[in-house]
């Protein structure tokens, strides 16, 4: 177990160096060794806390250049970075003993939008609701819906290839790359996209860090190809190392964004992306399904996905007693009715549909409630219902 911070603890000579280099060679960020910050992010949305030597904040890609290219230098090749987007991820990602850079104070302009062709193109900092709150207006908006959507980035959904609700019909983060630029951890600015055989061969012949990484990658699939097909887990995220199921896009095309895309950081700082945008649907409407305990409703949940709907979230009981006791309940209230004769409420299951068409939302619906009336009392199924 990583012990609590209790006392201040100085950063190491190494750090202090490196910070006195940066400074005089120009870095237009914020560079903070002070303890107050430091201490500020050894946390984030996980149980775990380390305290950083400091946090940078770069305010422009040459600010990555910088830092990324003086770590090369012989005498700094022991030090550590770890990008820092909202700090959301659970399982401490954001956290090191070495230099947090945070890119969500000053890279965090939305560059460009492009509503006829569907694109948006943004800085690493942008947090999603901020994406999505400039989109609106044009009747789009960024597919991954995250229950920290307001206060997660762009470069760190696309470091952790976050999903969330809508997944089941919008993909992960990865499925909406088109382009990115990294700056890699030799100061190198590389802008990457699904490419052609051609362009992979010019690539690879390259005497840099970028045909050492495309020659690698590529050698990788090549020579590994058959095993990644039959042992690579069939997953829906890719939580356990890189993708490298996907190196190949469908077309064929070598695609290193699949590979940047849930690295967490540990290949470049993730500097800028060009985004697919999708229009926001017409007509939406929400099953709310009861159950008598947490198990019954986390099992049905796979069987209601043959009713194909846009996301199905599952509550449990812990979390469903605290929402009761809180205030908003008395909002939603009307939509968990509990019965005198029927169970407790153990576990939620809330089926969303969206749809263009009202009908075809309608009629989607109908068939599921059709099927829930059909098991109402089972063994393991649930026992009511509301519509929203």
């Amino acid at each position: 177990m990583i012990p609590a911070i209790t006392e201040t603890t100085p950063t190491q000579p190494l750090y202090i160096d490196f910070i006195s280099t940066l400074k005089s060679r120009g870095f237009e960020g914020d560079i903070n060794p002070d303890y107050a910050n430091r201490v500020v992010l050894a946390t984030d949305n996980s149980i775990y806390q380390i305290l950083p030597q400091a946090v940078l904040y770069p305010r422009n890609h040459e600010d990555l250049i910088l830092l990324t290219g003086l770590s090369n230098q012989d005498r700094f090749r022991e030090v550590v970075f770890s990008p820092r987007g909202g700090g959301t991820g659970t399982n401490g990602q954001s956290l090191t003993d070495g230099l947090v850079v945070d890119l969500s104070r000053y890279m965090n302009r939305i560059l460009e939008i492009c509503p006829e062709e569907g694109w948006v193109r943004v800085q690493a900092g942008v947090v999603k609701d901020q994406l999505n709150a400039a989109l609106k207006p044009h009747g789009l908006f960024f597919a991954p819906e995250l229950s920290t959507s307001n206060r997660a980035t762009i470069g760190g959904m696309i470091n952790t290839d976050a999903s969330g609700q809508g997944s089941v019909l919008y993909g992960k983060t990865r499925d909406h790359v088109l382009e990115l630029n990294t700056v890699l951890l030799d100061g190198t600015l590389w802008h990457s996209q699904p490419v052609s055989e051609e362009t992979l061969t010019q690539y690879k012949e390259r005497g840099d860090r970028v045909g050492e990484i495309h020659r690698a990658v590529d050698a990788i699939h090549q020579d590994n190809r058959q095993l990644i097909e039959e042992r690579f887990p069939r997953l829906n995220r890719c939580l356990t190392g890189y993708d490298l199921a996907h190196i190949r896009d469908g077309e064929g095309r070598f695609d290193l964004n699949a590979i940047l895309c849930g690295s967490e950081g540990s290949l470049g700082f993730i500097a800028e992306a060009k985004l697919n945008v999708l229009s926001i649907p017409k007509y939406s409407a929400l099953v709310n399904i009861k159950y008598a305990g947490f198990d019954d409703a986390l099992r049905d949940a796979k069987a209601l996905m043959d009713w194909q709907p846009t996301s199905i979230e599952t509550v449990d009981s812990r979390v469903l007693n605290l929402a009761m006791q809180d205030i908003v309940w008395e909002t939603v209230r009307g939509y968990f009715p509990q019965g005198e004769q029927e169970p407790t409420i153990r576990g939620i299951n809330l089926v969303e549909y969206t749809s263009d068409d009202e009908q075809q939302l309608r009629s989607d619906m109908d068939k599921l409630t059709a099927h829930l009336d059909s098991v109402a009392g089972q063994q393991g199924k649930s026992f009511g219902y509301t519509l929203a």
